[in-house]
């Protein structure tokens, strides 16, 4: 392995460190790898939320970073963040009516946005619009053939044909949470075929193993560390914008640093069978603009 690839490792181990929840940390891993950045690139984050993937671009592969998103205060919470990315810009803005000239960025990351997007060919074909010929496209969303240990109340309820809950539902809605649709793997095909702009290089199935109830793990630990005070040992020991805070020594930190561990050996699985017609959390798809 070359020294610039070990030290692209070495960054992304630091900024993943804190990453407790696998489906994410995966999805970062796999848009970065399918984009294949290098310094100097010029990348759309569109539908950025707080930018994470955004910073993780710009402190790993040297990228310059436009994160959009539609959501003032979330987009806002990562511009805040000390580790904002001092290179990076940050808009308001709609997928649907990209606010750019055409052709301009060198790659375009679109993950777990086209299911909150009403027209999410008009999307696609915006994304398209924005991206260099011979430019990647990466994206993910979340699968509707989904394992039933990562939502089971929502995979009960549909396999007695009362369908899921409410997105709204907050805990109830599990996956669905604030989802106008999840994907199959035909329905993604279609809407980047139907933009006819692309060509579909790649699509794989993420996160296929997890813990038992995993969502609700999840959703349970999120609302633990909204109620933490800020500058709590415990809720740095589990913000993953704090990556540069090893946490020290404290019970909370070594919980934490304790179930990452679980989590990563179980996840370690999901390298084994990215099959994305078998269940999965999310889908992922790599597309290259082409060449007039």
């Amino acid at each position: 392995m070359s020294k610039s690839n070990l030290h692209i490792e070495d960054r992304l181990g630091r900024l993943l460190s804190k990453v407790g929840d696998m489906s994410f940390r995966r999805r970062v891993l796999t848009v970065c790898q399918y984009l294949d950045p290098a310094p100097g690139d010029l990348i759309l984050d569109a539908g950025c939320g707080e930018g994470f993937i955004s910073i993780v671009l710009e402190n790993v592969y040297g990228c310059r970073v436009v994160g959009l998103d539609a959501d003032r205060e979330i987009l806002g919470q990562g511009i805040s963040r000390k580790k904002g990315g001092g290179g990076n810009s940050w808009l308001i803005g709609d997928v649907t009516k990209l606010p750019f000239d055409d052709a301009v960025f060198d790659g375009v990351i679109c993950s777990e946005v086209l299911e909150h997007v009403d027209d999410d060919l008009a999307a696609v074909r915006e994304l398209g619009r924005v991206l260099k010929p011979g430019g990647a496209l990466a994206v993910t969303v979340p699968c509707l053939n989904y394992p039933g240990l990562w939502d089971p109340l929502n995979r009960v309820r549909e396999s007695l044909g009362l369908g899921h809950f409410s997105s709204e539902s907050g805990f109830w809605g599990g996956l669905w949470t604030f989802h106008i649709r999840l994907y199959t793997l035909e329905e993604l095909r279609g809407v980047v075929t139907r933009s006819e702009a692309f060509e579909i290089d790649l699509v794989e199935g993420l996160t296929r193993y997890c813990l038992p109830f995993n969502h609700v793990i999840l959703w349970t630990l999120k609302q633990m560390y909204m109620r933490l005070p800020a500058t709590g040992a415990t809720h740095k020991s589990m913000e993953k914008f704090e990556y540069d805070d090893s946490g020290g020594s404290s019970l909370p930190a070594r919980l934490a640093a304790f179930g990452l561990r679980v989590c990563l050996a179980i996840d370690a699985w999901n390298d084994r069978d990215q099959n994305p017609e078998k269940p999965c959390v999310s889908l992922a798809l790599r597309a290259v603009k082409r060449v007039a």
